[in-house]
């Protein structure tokens, strides 16, 4: 042992004494029990170190735990500095004047010549090492290995440790009182416990890190405002050195408000510092216990470990809840007028992250010129009253090409761009305001094919003929899609290419068989649902066909169908079309019931499908029309008349949303398909009756392909169309 090192690394930090009888507080910074007990106020003790708050115990300050570890350091250092003469060394038996000659190390006591004779001589004191001191100083002898531990009852050595009592024990005890417990050899025990400990404290260092990496960030922010107040200020200067001498003073006051402000944010970033620099202080202190656990004897591994435990959930509890980003940004901005006059200048905290960009829908038309308003709001979330703000707008085309759009200053605190959607595909708005891109950035926009391209088929599924009356349609994972042949009674299942890979069912009550299925649909674990529209059910499958479970009967109560229709899963729920109960029941995955959406608003609920926007669509059969729901049953509008002109609906069967909220309905009475957008605008229709390509006869399930084709079920032709 390094003794002055020692010393330094076992002084007291509050009496800079070395310890004397040394207690953990909870944040496990280590002090003498008299110097807690002079620093404490009241029923409390504010760590001098980490400045962390702790409540004195019920017993007093002695009651805080010992800290074992530096007790057995401070023995060691006070032992070698006897041994090294830099102490006097008296005999510890009868404290008398006499030389002392010898140490024995097993009772760490120093003896002069008669008394080790008695040491030696006593029954007692049998198989005791006794050490010269002469030997000790010329380092003949080394007693630096920690003395034997005996067991104040039997007086054998303590090499086991009770896990049930938590205590060391002799090789008796085990076999009496310890009989039962969960004990093993000191060695292995220990080693559990440093394990355990390991475990606990694993997250230690990765907090440290992360700590740091905000610290950095926060103190990185705060030079970031200085330096945006610095160029505030200038800007300040430069705009009224150019007015007359009177409005100087006004000109002082908005300088000022600048260093509230300023002043205001920084105390802000200074409490954030303080909090994850003291949780970073707290996280230190978890690493020094781990770090001190790794070079204890195996007696002192066990002492710490249930403050451990809990001062480790308090950090981690602690590190959840801290908000490591910077709480402020160099937002401060200086908005003069353009007509220099003065009341209408004034500093602005833009807030970026409240910033909007407004606009219609999230998709346009390839060839339109779609245009966009930017909205400056300040802390409050309020719109900033004036412009004149530096707004920069990039347009990020899917191919990767970015292009610079003009913007235009509203003078209100709003500004206005647009560009020209020159090709298809998913197009990124990348918004600046001084150089700081706010939170709404980037703000997608689908530029899309217009629907009326839609034509003729581009490929017919007929089974060879052998299809009989295709009805609902849905896509899994990986391309695979399905068909309930109501004609039939059975599913076919087809590979992204259209070729039949398995068919499976037939007519029937039984598990796996059917009459007449209509509605299909896959949920996220490619599970396929159908609805087994004559047998009042819903049976679940998995990719192969194989039955997994069933759920409903006929009836009018919770979970029972009047008659049912298509179907559709979003977020593991299940949502049905109830045609006979003028309904859409709601199902967990599993067939327990959750709630009904629509009853006594819907008229002949037909199929169900879900837009990108999160609403639930419903078309309505009876009544010729599409309804829209929000997903926990709020009603939001519908759209379409019954009819047989452009935009009306005669019948439909089915419908289904595409990615950029467009809604594809069968109109089965008019033989044809209708897309209308998200506000139920008709986009265009296609197909007309007959069984030439591109004709339907009563046309029934329709569906999305993951590369956007529109499957149609031509159900009375006996065939699926693809467009």
């Amino acid at each position: 042992m390094d003794v002055k090192k020692a010393t330094d690394s076992l002084t007291c930090p509050v009496c800079y004494l070395i310890f004397k009888n040394p207690k953990y507080l909870p944040c496990h910074h280590s002090y003498c029990e008299k110097c807690l007990e002079k620093i404490q106020v009241q029923s409390k003790i504010i760590c001098p170190e980490c400045r962390r708050e702790a409540t004195i115990p019920a017993g007093g300050v002695k009651d805080f735990d010992n800290n074992f570890l530096i007790n057995r350091l401070v023995d060691e250092l006070i032992l070698k500095r006897k041994v090294e003469g830099e102490t006097k060394v008296k005999c510890d038996e009868c404290m008398g004047e006499d030389p002392v000659e010898t140490f024995c190390p097993d009772c760490t006591v120093f003896l002069c010549h008669v008394c080790n004779e008695h040491h030696k001589r006593s029954y007692r004191y049998r198989g005791h090492a006794i050490v010269s001191l002469f030997d000790l100083r010329s380092k003949k002898e080394d007693i630096s290995e920690p003395k034997v531990m005996l067991c104040k009852e039997h007086e054998n050595e303590l090499k086991y440790y009770c896990e049930t009592c938590e205590e060391l024990v002799c090789l008796y005890c085990t076999v009496k009182e310890h009989n039962s417990h969960n004990h093993d050899t000191v060695k292995k025990m220990a080693k559990k416990q440093r394990n355990e400990l390991k475990d606990i404290t694993a997250p230690v260092e990765r907090i440290i890190k992360d700590l740091s990496e905000a610290l950095d960030k926060i103190t990185d922010m705060g030079d970031k405002i200085r330096q945006q107040a610095g160029e505030v200020d200038k800007k300040i200067d430069e705009h009224y050195n150019k007015l007359i001498e009177k409005i100087k003073e006004q000109k002082e006051e908005v300088k000022q408000r600048l260093g509230e402000i300023v002043s205001q944010k920084e105390k802000k970033m200074a409490a954030q510092l303080e909090e994850v620099e003291s949780t970073q202080a707290q996280a230190r202190s978890m690493k020094e216990v781990d770090d001190a656990v790794k070079e204890s004897s195996d007696e002192e591994a066990f002492s710490p470990k249930k403050l451990v435990i809990n001062q480790m959930k308090e950090l981690t509890d602690k590190y959840k809840k801290l908000d490591t980003r910077p709480v402020e940004s160099n937002n401060v901005i200086f908005c003069p007028t353009k007509f220099e006059f003065l009341q209408h200048s004034q500093l602005v905290e833009v807030d970026y992250s409240k910033c909007e960009v407004f606009y219609s829908s999230g998709y346009t038309r390839e060839g339109e010129k779609p245009e966009f308003k930017i909205l400056t709001k300040d802390i409050k979330g309020h719109l900033c009253s004036l412009g004149n703000n530096q707004v920069s707008v990039q347009v990020k085309w899917s191919t990767g090409e970015v292009t610079t759009a003009q913007v235009r200053d509203n003078d209100d605190g709003s500004y206005s761009t647009s560009f020209v959607a020159k090709q298809a595909g998913e197009v990124k708005l990348l918004v600046s305001i001084e150089g700081e891109q706010i939170k709404a950035s980037p703000y997608t926009v689908v530029v899309h094919n217009p629907y009326t391209a839609i034509d003729q088929p581009s490929k017919v599924i007929n089974n060879n003929g052998q299809m009989g009356k295709p009805w609902g349609i849905a896509f899994g994972r990986d391309g695979m899609w399905a068909i309930a042949d109501y004609g039939k009674h059975c599913i076919y299942m087809y590979d992204m290419e259209g070729q039949l890979v398995r068919q499976f069912g037939c007519y029937g009550i039984d598990h796996g068989q059917f009459i007449g299925p209509v509605g299909v649909t896959f949920d996220s674990d490619n599970h396929l649902f159908v609805s087994d529209t004559e047998n009042y059910r819903i049976q679940k499958f998995d990719i192969n066909g194989n039955y997994l479970l069933q759920f409903g009967s006929q009836g009018k109560d919770v979970g029972e169908f009047g008659y049912i229709y298509g179907i559709t899963v979003h977020n593991d729920r299940v949502y049905v079309a109830d045609y006979g109960n003028h309904c859409i029941p709601v199902f967990k995955t599993n067939g327990e019931f959750c709630l009904t959406i629509g009853s006594g608003q819907v008229g002949g609920p037909h199929d169900v499908a879900i837009s990108s926007s999160n609403h639930l669509h419903v078309v309505g059969y009876s009544r010729s029309c599409v309804y829209t729901f929000t997903l926990d049953g709020g009603y939001v509008g519908k759209f379409a008349t019954k009819g047989t002109e452009r935009g009306q609906l005669y019948h439909p069967y089915s419908l289904t949303a595409d990615v950029n909220g467009f809604i594809i309905v069968t109109d089965t009475y008019n033989h044809r398909v209708s897309v209308f957008d998200h506000n139920g605008t008709c986009i265009c229709c296609f197909g007309s009756y007959g069984q030439l390509s591109g004709q339907f006869n009563h046309p029934d399930g329709v569906a999305i392909s993951p590369n956007g084709s529109i499957y149609v079920c031509d159900t009375d032709n006996h065939r699926v169309l693809i467009f």
